[in-house]
Order: structure tokens, then sequence, then C-alpha cells
């Protein structure tokens, strides 16, 4: 099981996304036990958030920094489960 401090650091990278203003899009990939799980990309000029989820495929769009971070820790649970 994922100890609490899984979505606080989740939750802090895509923080450092927002204020990281050295490129429009900024990109971070999310991986458990190596694999990577999900990519996220900020889009400062829309102010929102891309996750593109690998297993299975999918993209979603959140204008919610605490949404996307639940999805990611969703992701990483979910592979940790089935690992």
């Amino acid at each position: 099981m994922m100890n609490e401090s899984e979505l606080f650091k989740i939750i802090s990278r895509l923080y450092a996304m927002q204020i990281d203003v050295t490129s429009q899009i900024q990109r971070r990939r999310f991986e458990k036990f190596g694999v990577e799980v999900c990519r996220v990309e900020y889009d400062h000029r829309t102010k929102l958030f891309k996750m593109i989820g690998y297993r299975p495929y999918y993209e979603a769009q959140f204008d919610n920094l605490d949404l996307v971070a639940i999805e990611i820790y969703d992701c990483l649970a979910h592979l940790e489960y089935v690992f």
C-alpha cells in the first residue's frame, strides 16, 4: 500500500510545473518500479494540465491541480496493485 507522503510528492511536482516559467509547456513523467505510468504536461498559456496514462492509454485535461494529482495517484496505486 502507498504511504501518505506519495500524494504530497505528486502535488509538489505539479506545483513546481506551475511556477517554472522556463518554457511554455512543462512536462513530467511519473514512474513506479521504474515503469513510466503516465506523463503530465502543463501549458502556461491555457493553465491546463494534460495527463496521458499508459495502462490503458488515455488522455485527460484538468484545470485543477488537486484533480490531476488524484488521477496520478490512482494510476500509480493501480500499477502497484497489479505488479
